[in-house]
């Protein structure tokens, strides 16, 4: 079949949807590439659901021009953006759109034009851009495609595009120093890469190869416990010889709740809620060709139902306001107590998009609303929230749990909204956090071997040792930040021993006498142990 030399509003549609089913299968492979080996990767997820807040943004766009398709795409993904690489993602998608505002269709020269402000968009979001990233993949791709001869084909932009992106993944460790000591490449460049290849993978009509390799130690994320409503999915599969019990049993073992599997030997036709549809889109494509694919999100459906009710109750809102993001109940209800009109949780990978933050800031107060994203992870998230509505949010950069309650004590819900910015910020500024958990693979990071299984602690980010067990880590990372500290506080984690309040106050007690310590069942995921230390 010959193909099309351009591509209006329909077939990018489907250019970009098969980009995000080729994302989705490479979704763990990307997870598990982290310079940390923590317990939440995460960035392949951040990626497909920004890619796919983008998409259902525009699924009500009509008629065939590519420009106001991609308007649309854009303003989704800006506020579906979830973590730092969803928010860079996001800005790839806006400078796509910037470069087709006006256009009918997309050419091989416009697809150059538009991969080289897609990467300038991205390098613009970041305030002091680090090459050996995602934009750096991004930024040599859109420039091996500019590059092409001017006869050049959209199917010969595609695949420079493509292979330059791929050979820019592989040399992200010698621009990365921390990189090549992991043993990775960029996890936010291969998912770029990936991107691109299911771009071309759609424009060419081609099938998939297999996905990526799952390296050891990848984290499920699609099982863990979060607050969403999760998704609607419904599709279509037809074949020959389909097994619906077999579907069925597959699906539901993935998760799948109100599932209803019904049909022929040729066709069936499925309806699932998911907190994750992927994992039943990709069932349903093993077995045969997918059709009329619909996922609606019903944590956004919620979202605007209770913002609508919220509105009503406005005028009992404090004047300022306060959004903190959290997981763990434990966690949530202690900043609630100390005055958070809204608690975020972000959902399976912790990550809150950007429209999530807005919608809960402006749930949160009257006049004025400071937002606690307590990850680095976040922050860039709630920058973007913030520059939605600049008149009403403040982000506070807390870069940990421990940071944001110290940023939550200085927090009043009345008063000058700047005073109480600068209260909040000079709070943070003696707080340091200690993690730990287990490692999830061998690896090596900031001069520190460690193997598959080994406690770690972290502080402030930083991995700084390994040891024999959870609470030796601990007591590490307590003495390399105890030095003049009067108080600390535990959080202990869904995975904490039974009896640790008891047994790690008393080893705390006995290596620091002087040093108060407060214990609280936080019940995060991943961390049996978060420590904040001031």
């Amino acid at each position: 079949m010959e193909l099309p030399t351009t591509l209006d509003a329909l077939r990018f549609r489907h250019v970009l949807r098969t980009a995000e089913r080729w994302l989705e299968r490479n979704r763990e492979a990307v997870n598990a590439i982290n310079v940390y080996p923590v317990p939440d990767g995460d960035t392949g997820t951040n990626m497909v659901l920004t890619l796919r807040a983008a998409l259902d943004a525009c699924e009500q766009v009509e008629g065939p021009a590519v420009g106001p398709y991609m308007d649309a795409a854009a303003r989704g993904a800006l506020l579906g953006a979830r973590g730092n690489s969803g928010v860079i993602l996001s800005q790839i998608l806006r400078g796509l759109a910037e470069a087709l505002t006006d256009a009918e269709e997309i050419d091989a020269t416009l697809l150059r034009e538009a991969l080289s402000l897609a990467a300038k968009s991205a390098y613009g979001a970041v305030m002091e851009p680090v090459e050996g990233t995602m934009l750096t993949v991004m930024r040599e791709a859109a420039e091996a495609a500019a590059a092409t001869p001017p006869e050049a084909t959209l199917a010969e932009v595609f695949a420079v595009a493509v292979a330059e992106a791929e050979a820019s993944v592989e040399r992200t460790p010698s621009l990365l120093p921390r990189l090549a000591e992991a043993g990775v490449v960029d996890a936010g460049g291969m998912g770029v890469a990936v991107l691109l290849a299911g771009m071309r993978y759609g424009y060419l009509n081609e099938d998939f190869p297999q996905p990526a390799e799952v390296a050891a130690g990848a984290i499920e994320m699609a099982g863990v416990e979060h607050e969403g409503h999760g998704y609607c999915t419904e599709f279509v599969v037809t074949g020959s010889g389909l097994d619906r019990s077999s579907l069925h049993a597959v699906i539901e073992a993935a998760g799948g709740e109100s599932l209803i599997v019904v049909g022929y030997d040729d066709a069936l036709h499925i309806h699932v809620h998911m907190e994750d549809p992927g994992p039943a889109i990709s069932a349903g494509a093993a077995v045969g060709a997918l059709a009329n694919v619909k996922v609606e999100n019903m944590q956004v459906q919620h979202d605007a139902w209770a913002a609508a009710h919220d509105e009503l109750a406005i005028e009992e809102l404090p004047s300022l306001g306060l959004v903190a993001v959290s997981q763990g109940r434990g966690i949530a209800t202690a900043f609630r107590e100390l005055g958070a009109t809204q608690v975020v949780d972000g959902g399976p990978t912790a990550n809150p998009s950007a429209g999530e933050l807005l919608g809960a800031a402006r749930r949160a107060g009257r006049d004025h609303v400071f937002l606690l994203p307590n990850d680095p992870n976040v922050i860039m998230a709630a920058e973007q929230a913030a520059a939605e509505d600049p008149g009403l949010v403040t982000v506070i950069a807390t870069r940990s749990v421990a940071a944001g309650f110290g940023a939550a004590m200085a927090y009043m819900p009345e008063g000058d909204a700047e005073t109480v910015a600068r209260a909040m910020r000079d709070a943070i500024e003696g707080v340091r956090c200690v993690s730990v958990t287990r490692s999830v693979r061998d690896t090596k990071a900031d001069g520190i071997e460690v193997a598959d299984g080994d406690a770690i602690v972290l502080v402030d980010g930083t991995l700084i040792a390994r040891a024999d067990s959870l609470e030796e880590a601990l007591l590490t990372g307590l003495a390399e930040v105890a030095e003049g500290a009067e108080l600390a506080t535990l959080y202990l984690g869904s995975d904490a021993p039974a009896d640790a309040e008891q047994r790690i106050g008393a080893l705390i007690a006995e290596a620091h006498a002087g040093l108060e310590l407060e214990v609280v069942a936080g019940g995060q995921p991943h961390y049996p142990y978060i420590l904040g230390v001031e």
